[in-house]
């Protein structure tokens, strides 16, 4: 990846979450933001999922917050957390998660344990 596309897409995250204190709660918010403005680059994907992965990881690093909070944020990271974050979205997006038949496993599996327990 370029370094003035990095920078550049850097810029517009910066610009849009301004206003966002980067924490374990709002990774996943600053990812969605982040994959936005990839998205808007000319990468496909690959490079885009390294690109918002990276994007992230830089505004953690410079967010002010403390050692501990920014070990926390880049462990998520560096375990796979916003990939595997973004493949969810990517799967959900191109229709391969049928959303609704887990929705009906899950009530059907509530109401057996319902019917056990008596």
């Amino acid at each position: 990846m370029a370094e003035q596309a990095f920078e550049e897409a850097y810029v517009q995250l910066k610009k849009r979450i301004r206003d966002v204190e980067i924490t374990p709660q709002t990774i996943i918010t600053v990812l969605r933001v982040a994959m936005e403005v990839v998205e808007l680059t000319q990468l496909k994907g690959e490079s885009q999922r390294t690109l918002a992965v990276s994007l992230v990881r830089r505004a953690v690093e410079e967010a002010p917050i403390s050692d501990d909070r920014e070990k926390l944020l880049l462990d998520m990271i560096d375990n796979g957390i916003l990939d595997n974050t973004i493949e969810l979205v990517v799967a959900a997006t191109q229709g391969q998660i049928d959303v609704n038949a887990a929705l009906e496993c899950a009530t059907a599996c509530c109401n057996l344990l319902k019917l056990r327990r008596g």
